[in-house]
């Protein structure tokens, strides 16, 4: 709880009240951060899509962010830069460390997108540190404040359809930079 509320009161305190132009950093996008699910059965759900993320952003360099557990898990069809987070990386108060912060810092990503289908702190936290222009999530009560674009269903639908949803309303959204301008 003492983790939430000092996510939500540094969120206040850095609230910004920007536009941003959807279409155009989708459709221009050169660099993407993935939060992979924390819970290991959403993790599964969640790999099967990225290959969504390959066809919707290919000429985007694509980093992920999961738990060091995971890495065998992961069956990736292409070379991607992954961020391993272990327990020596989160701070006792569960957010991350510096040095796991200035991982993240170190690339400017364009678009951060958090597949965690709950609220979890560490992504939510890396997510704001990220500094990217578009910051998506599944719609959730406590993430509002973090992230400029919660995509939200009105259905009830399990975690897989959340996840078709989601990818083939960014794919609509991206639209080659020449019909643009």
């Amino acid at each position: 709880m003492l983790t939430n509320s000092f996510l939500k009161l540094t969120s206040k305190l850095r609230k910004e009240n920007h536009v941003v132009d959807f279409v155009a950093t989708i459709s221009s996008a050169k660099s993407i951060l993935v939060f992979m699910p924390d819970k290991m059965e959403d993790f599964r759900i969640a790999q099967k899509f990225v290959h969504e993320i390959e066809k919707d952003f290919p000429a985007a360099k694509v980093d992920f962010c999961t738990n060091h557990s995971y890495q065998e898990q992961l069956n990736f069809s292409k070379e991607y830069g992954t961020i391993f987070v272990t327990s020596e990386d989160i701070s006792p108060l569960g957010l991350p460390k510096r040095k796991l912060q200035h991982k993240i810092m170190a690339t400017n990503y364009d678009i951060v997108i958090d597949l965690n289908q709950d609220f979890y702190p560490i992504s939510t936290y890396l997510c704001n540190k990220a500094n990217a222009v578009l910051k998506i999530c599944l719609d959730e009560q406590q993430r509002e404040p973090f992230y400029n674009f919660r995509f939200r269903i009105n259905l009830p639908m399990n975690l897989e359809e959340k996840y078709k949803k989601l990818f083939r309303y960014l794919e609509c959204f991206n639209i080659p930079k020449t019909a643009l301008n």
